[in-house]
């Protein structure tokens, strides 16, 4: 099966609808499809770490495209490019869209809707949140402060480079006042933990900034001293665990 570059427009032809946070966080710079259009993919850069990621579609049953592989936190444009095909051509070497695709002789043509990519790549998280310990801590800071702007809030994401406290600033208002809550996120292996010290370093960083809030989002678990301590100061620092990110991720 051969594959070809299309552009923007023919992309947007797919009724593909982006989001403000994929405007916010990454761009899109190309677009391929393969020849009978049972797979394309976007190509995108990161527009803060400046590093490259892509998403495959295929064709499911119902006409309409759903992920089948992604990929982030690519150092260099050349290596996305490469890996990316090779994804393409091992998805149809291996026929693991077999069951997915259908072809255009055998059923009629749809015109398929898609959702925004990142709302399926939450989707994608939802279905296997083990994944999530495969992606780069910033890819996952991403992906939260996404969760918390779908749910009402405006977030920026700080500099990677910061001191610890707040990597994403997320605030909400109101017709009284605005809402200020600062998030931590810590991608760790379940085994690892978070620990008092880091409980202490965002209670720090919360009484010398002042914001409304300060949440300490994990991938893992809190020891139970580190349950301890944030209980003492549980009006100002709330934790958030794995199972509370899965809890999340239902609503997609």
């Amino acid at each position: 099966m051969k594959f070809k570059k299309i552009t923007k427009d023919i992309f947007d032809e797919y009724q593909f609808e982006k989001t403000h946070y994929i405007g916010m966080f990454s761009r899109e710079v190309d677009w391929i499809a393969s020849d009978s259009d049972l797979l394309i993919a976007a190509l995108s850069i990161d527009k803060i770490d400046e590093d490259w990621s892509y998403m495959i579609f295929s064709k499911n049953e119902q006409g309409t495209y759903s992920p089948l592989k992604f990929n982030v936190s690519i150092e260099t444009e050349e290596i996305a490019r490469y890996k990316l095909k090779a994804d393409m051509v091992q998805i149809i070497d291996d026929d693991k869209h077999n069951e997915l695709l259908y072809s255009q002789e055998e059923n009629e043509l749809i015109i398929p809707k898609l959702t925004s990519i990142d709302d399926e790549i939450k989707k994608y998280f939802k279905k296997h949140p083990e994944k999530l310990y495969e992606i780069s801590p910033r890819k996952f800071e991403e992906i939260i402060a996404s969760i918390m702007s779908d749910l009402g809030y405006e977030v920026e994401l700080t500099k990677a480079t910061r001191d610890g406290g707040r990597d994403i600033i997320a605030s909400i208002q109101d017709a009284l006042t605005k809402y200020i809550t600062y998030v931590e996120c810590k991608r760790y292996s379940q085994e690892n933990k978070v620990g008092v010290g880091i409980i202490r370093e965002v209670t720090g960083v919360h009484h010398i900034r002042k914001p409304t809030k300060s949440l300490i989002v994990t991938t893992s678990f809190f020891t139970k001293d580190a349950v301890k301590e944030a209980k003492e100061f549980e009006n100002s620092i709330g934790l958030k665990d794995y199972n509370n990110i899965k809890e999340w991720l239902e609503r997609y």
